[in-house]
């Protein structure tokens, strides 16, 4: 019985605390001596959007960094955007960036806070879930 309960804890833990977040590769242009690449990196893994010059890169995905490989050299437009409820307010960013040729630019996205919603959730699902992995069955 103590065992199982080991399992039990253990696969939940692994559950709790790992992440389906993926850094993600978009080619924008086509390789040339005359473009960089830029990195755009939440604080924070969420579900994201991404427009970059007006063009939708990213729609909807779970991501740790997005790089954007053959960016033209010159001014470029970026609007970072997150889709979550869970969130003190709304992710949204738009910003000018600058490229140089053979160089990457590293963008960081400040992601706000978790609501007080989401943590009264969290720790209510925590308690119920220890709760059925610590009654004798």
């Amino acid at each position: 019985m103590k065992a199982q309960n080991s399992t039990l804890i253990l696969f939940s833990a692994l559950l709790i605390f790992s992440s389906c977040a993926k850094n993600i590769v978009v080619n924008y242009g086509n390789p040339s001596p005359n473009s960089g690449n830029i990195v755009v990196r939440p604080t924070s893994s969420e579900y994201s959007n991404l427009t970059f010059n007006d063009s939708l890169l990213v729609k909807y995905k779970y991501v740790k960094s997005i790089a954007i490989k053959n960016v033209p050299e010159g001014v470029n437009t970026i609007h970072f955007s997150g889709e979550s409820d869970n969130l003190k307010k709304e992710l949204d960013l738009n910003k000018e960036v600058k490229v140089t040729a053979g160089k990457t630019n590293t963008q960081l996205v400040t992601v706000p806070p978790k609501s007080t919603g989401y943590w009264i959730y969290s720790t209510g699902a925590i308690i119920a879930l220890w709760g059925i992995l610590l009654i004798p069955w």
